[in-house]
């Protein structure tokens, strides 16, 4: 059967990260691991996060969910000081931390990124060399015709997976289309979801 290990570590900045592996059954080492992120205000419980986990595990893939510092969840902070660049920085050292569980040593890392976090595993993509692939889940691209984005785009190597709700009120689809216009051929598959919530949990 599947098992769940609760993590705790001090991040860079000595602050406290609260976070969860859904291992797959067994005690093999596990080939594929998806570090999954959740957008401003949720946290590693979310209904959306934990059916992926549990789509993974069960085709033999290990699962880790982590609350952000300065966020809603376990993790120290409040969510008045959420930024993109902490946000990073803690997905930074998470994946830093996974890779050094027994289980998880060789897997290929994927990263994904909920809403808020679709920019934040973007930034950290471009700054790590080490993915096997990034998911951007109903994620926001940019703001404001900010145009730096493009430029941390550019730098990505990992194929990119662009996954959106269709009847998404939060994000708007021209989030996902600017995102797949700026990474070109690095986007392996792109899938509008009809009927999809924000959240993914709509009837049906």
């Amino acid at each position: 059967m599947t098992t769940t290990e609760r993590f705790i570590f001090a991040n860079r900045q000595g602050r406290r990260i609260v976070g969860l592996i859904d291992y797959p059954p067994g005690d093999a080492p596990v080939p594929r691991t998806l570090v999954l992120c959740h957008g401003y205000g949720g946290d590693k419980d979310g209904r959306y996060l934990r059916a992926i986990a549990d789509a993974i595990t069960g085709a033999g893939g290990a699962t880790v969910r982590f609350d952000f510092t300065d966020g809603a969840g376990e993790s120290d902070g409040t969510l008045a000081g959420a930024s993109v660049t902490g946000y990073a920085d803690d997905l930074d050292d998470v994946l830093d931390y996974v890779a050094q569980r027994p289980r998880l040593a060789g897997s290929a890392l994927g990263i994904g990124g909920h809403s808020y976090a679709g920019q934040v595993v973007l930034v950290v993509a471009a700054r790590r060399s080490d993915l096997a692939a990034v998911y951007f889940l109903s994620g926001v691209y940019a703001r404001g015709g900010d145009g730096t984005m493009a430029t941390v785009v550019g730098r990505i190597a990992a194929p990119l997976v662009i996954i959106h709700a269709g009847a998404d009120r939060e994000v708007p689809l021209a989030q996902a289309e600017s995102l797949a216009q700026a990474a070109g051929s690095r986007v392996v598959a792109y899938e509008v979801i009809a009927g999809a919530d924000h959240n993914f949990i709509a009837p049906g």
